[in-house]
């Protein structure tokens, strides 16, 4: 996409977008993405956005080019309604997402009404942030919103300060002087 603004507004400004649109063309029920190997560039706004579904998103060894220092990664939240997807504050998406042998730069936004499950997995590097934001049209919050889990092998490189629900750390954080809260208020750093 061209813009951040105009007439698809910036709700819609994303390279890869997975969600259900109500429109009666697709069965309400579970939405895969999966990629291995090649590449992926993304010139403007985010690169993965989920909203309004349950989705399984896999990632192996793919080149992740993101030309939107502004745009993240992945953006699982809710939608404001106005395009049909769902009732704005119960409309939220449910991303599972491993990454395996993937480098993935960027950072990562989920919203109160959803969740996200990430795995690292067979050496992925994840530099970035994760951050669970307010849901923007007041939507009750789920538990356990944001859930990552790191194998033996793979690391994740903070960039800023994060937010997530829970972790299971069984490789490598380098903190870079920023730390980790967890939704109980622990938090952790280096």
């Amino acid at each position: 996409m061209s813009d951040t603004q105009g007439t698809s507004s910036d709700e819609n400004v994303h390279n890869i977008m997975i969600y259900q649109s109500m429109s009666g063309d697709a069965e309400v029920g579970t939405s895969y993405f999966a990629v291995t190997g090649g590449s992926i560039t993304s010139n403007n706004g985010d690169f993965i956005y989920a909203t309004n579904t349950h989705c399984i998103i896999y990632l192996e060894g793919v080149e992740l080019i993101n030309n939107d220092s502004e745009g993240y990664i992945l953006r699982i939240v809710g939608n404001s309604g106005s395009y049909g997807w769902g009732t704005a504050g119960e409309n939220g998406a449910q991303a599972e997402v491993t990454a395996a042998g993937q480098t993935i730069e960027g950072d990562i936004l989920v919203d109160t009404i959803s969740t996200l499950t990430l795995d690292l997995t067979e050496g992925s590097v994840l530099t970035g942030t994760i951050t669970i934001a307010e849901n923007e049209d007041g939507g009750t919050a789920v538990s356990d919103n944001a859930a990552v889990t790191i194998d033996s092998s793979s690391v994740w490189n903070l960039t800023g300060n994060c937010v997530i629900s829970s972790l299971t750390n069984n490789g490598t954080i380098n903190f870079n002087g920023y730390t980790i809260t967890l939704s109980d208020g622990t938090v952790l750093s280096e």
